[in-house]
């Protein structure tokens, strides 16, 4: 796994219209510097490398195709921080979105690059005539309230819906926001 120098420069956000050929590299290394420390990235710290790969290349494949809308920041060219939106592909959903994941380097956490990836996506959603965007998260963490600080309602929850392990059961929380 690679360091992030907590007091180093980042740069960011930016948006990937043209995957790098290591970006499937740098995405599973940063969901596992996430998910080792405890983040909601979909993975658990006993998931194979493989998996998180995999994961990382399916995303890639959807950027290129511009299924999925990929928004970056980065520290020396390590991968620190990403965001990503999809657009709904139902006719009566067009107009929606989904903020699919938002992650950032433990490292990096509590600085603003959350919030300035989120405010990116939602400069991203305007810009593709989007008019609402949701998510889904899990409870446990208190990403909930990072997101309703930023204007976001919850709407339902689905208890014990997440299982990051055997004796560690999470909510499911849905979220909501015009943009």
């Amino acid at each position: 796994m690679t360091d992030i120098d907590p007091d180093g420069f980042v740069t960011g956000p930016h948006r990937v219209d043209t995957p790098h050929p290591d970006l499937v590299g740098a995405l599973a290394d940063l969901w596992g510097r996430v998910t080792v420390a405890g983040g909601a990235v979909g993975f658990s710290p006993t998931d194979p490398l493989e998996e998180l790969r995999a994961a990382a290349e399916r995303l890639v494949e959807d950027v290129r195709s511009k299924k999925a809308h990929l928004l970056t920041i980065g520290q020396q060219h390590v991968l620190a921080g990403i965001a990503v939106l999809r657009r709904r592909e139902l006719p009566v959903r067009k107009h929606t979105g989904e903020l699919a994941l938002l992650a950032v380097d433990p490292v990096l956490q509590g600085r603003g690059w959350g919030t300035q990836l989120h405010d990116a996506v939602l400069v991203q959603a305007q810009a593709l005539g989007l008019e609402k965007v949701d998510l889904v998260t899990r409870s446990g963490h208190g990403v909930e309230r990072f997101f309703e600080r930023l204007g976001w309602v919850e709407r339902g929850r689905w208890p014990g819906a997440v299982r990051v392990g055997p004796e560690d059961v999470r909510d499911e929380v849905w979220l909501t926001r015009d943009v």
